[in-house]
């Protein structure tokens, strides 16, 4: 918020944020890049999610194969595609933040 000070200049108000003046919030430097990961270990990281993607898409076609699974049972049926969305899922999860943190200096050294 800005205010007109009593000498007639414009100056930041106390606007509040929880318990931390705006002000300080702001002007405050945020080092989110001593959490980063080495890119190493990042890729170290993906090839494990990768692998645990392709681990439930194998899942789903030996839980396919095995019990036959048709339209005309319901309840195998609902289970398989659960099993495909629960790979799928997690694969837009992975690769999704693997992405945005790839060349990241926050996320990534």
């Amino acid at each position: 918020m800005i205010i007109q000070g009593q000498d007639g200049k414009l100056d930041i108000g106390h606007v509040r944020r929880g318990n931390m003046n705006l002000k300080d919030f702001l002007s405050e430097d945020i080092e989110l890049a001593e959490n980063a990961a080495s890119k190493r270990d990042t890729l170290r990281l993906e090839m494990k999610c990768n692998k645990a993607v392709s681990l439930m898409k194998e899942i789903s076609k030996l839980f396919k194969k095995t019990y036959g699974v048709s339209t005309s049972n319901p309840v195998l049926y609902n289970n398989l595609k659960d099993f495909e969305q629960l790979a799928s899922d997690a694969d837009m999860k992975y690769g999704g933040w693997f992405e945005f943190a790839k060349g990241n200096p926050d996320y990534e050294k």
